[in-house]
């Protein structure tokens, strides 16, 4: 209850201090939860930044450091995109351990992301601004707890129109795999839109730029099952028209080419159904082989019997 009462009452000061709290100006709100408006006067267009979020265990035993809340970017105006990213993120840094994990919102294409770096010699933790051309002029506010044994939440550029900036201060910019995970216990998880996976841009409804592993799929389709194969008027396909046809075309026919499958990929049901088809051709195939070996041993039998 203190707790839900805390952040009520960090809400309801942020709303009464909004567009008055002065830029980089922390106003607290109870204990280590705070809300601050990230002095971004550094921010231009065509830059990329990073806002420092605290330090990292780095070789020596770390006291607490954490930064738990939510960062909020706007850019705004008459005729300008308006931009609005918002990350919530999860990190700390103690003793000889770092935890930190973050969800991303924001529009089209452009996310946050972690990373860490070294900041005035020291080494921190740190979140990646969404790159766009225009920057976010509306600047950066960040509410909920921190604490930090060096800066926090501090806006340095490290790139202008693709000249390094501020290389002096910032140094070792380099990717953060997060460490903590986020687990949903719902009756029903509902995603209305595309999910990618490992990928950005997702090309279809789910998208996965890498390996499934599942222990059981299925796949409902469309495509009728070729069953008809079986049927007394199907017109199948002699050995001597199938070698020909492969001799020309190097695939079976109604089989995707290499190069075709390079291009479009694998449709994995119409793949499977056609992997049938050409097993119950086969199977027709080899039931009038065997009934032609028969026959031959047949009159094999006859010949030797005389």
């Amino acid at each position: 209850m203190n707790r839900f009462f805390s952040i009520f009452a960090g809400l309801l000061v942020l709303i009464l201090f909004h567009g008055s709290v002065a830029n980089g100006q922390v106003v607290t709100l109870s204990g280590d939860y705070i809300h601050k408006v990230i002095n971004s006067s550094t921010n231009a267009t065509y830059t990329k930044s990073l806002i420092i979020l605290h330090e990292i265990y780095d070789g020596t035993l770390l006291p607490d450091n954490y930064l738990i809340g939510t960062v909020a970017a706007r850019r705004g105006g008459t005729g300008a995109f308006n931009r609005l990213n918002v990350a919530n993120v999860n990190s700390s840094s103690s003793y000889n351990a770092t935890f930190s994990n973050l969800v991303s919102n924001d529009e089209a294409t452009y996310s946050w992301r972690l990373k860490t770096c070294r900041y005035n010699g020291k080494k921190y933790i740190a979140l990646d601004v969404p790159y766009a051309g225009g920057q976010h002029s509306n600047g950066f506010q960040f509410i909920g707890w921190a604490k930090s044994s060096g800066v926090s939440l501090e806006f340095v550029p490290y790139d202008k129109n693709g000249v390094p900036q501020n290389t002096d201060i910032l140094t070792e910019i380099a990717d953060y795999i997060p460490s903590r995970q986020i687990t949903n216990y719902v009756s029903r998880f509902n995603i209305m839109g595309r999910v990618g996976i490992g990928t950005a841009n997702p090309q279809a409804d789910l998208a996965v730029e890498g390996n499934i592993l599942a222990k059981q799929i299925k796949v409902k389709t469309d495509i009728s099952v070729p069953d008809y194969v079986f049927e007394p008027d199907y017109n199948l396909k002699s050995l001597q028209e199938l070698e020909e046809y492969v001799k020309i075309n190097k695939h079976l026919p109604e089989m995707p080419s290499a190069n075709e499958i390079g291009k479009k990929g694998l449709d994995v049901a119409e793949m499977n159904l056609l992997l049938l088809k050409k097993i119950e051709e086969l199977t027709l195939h080899l039931i009038e082989k065997d009934k032609t070996i028969k026959e031959i041993a047949d009159r094999l039998v006859k010949l030797e019997s005389k």
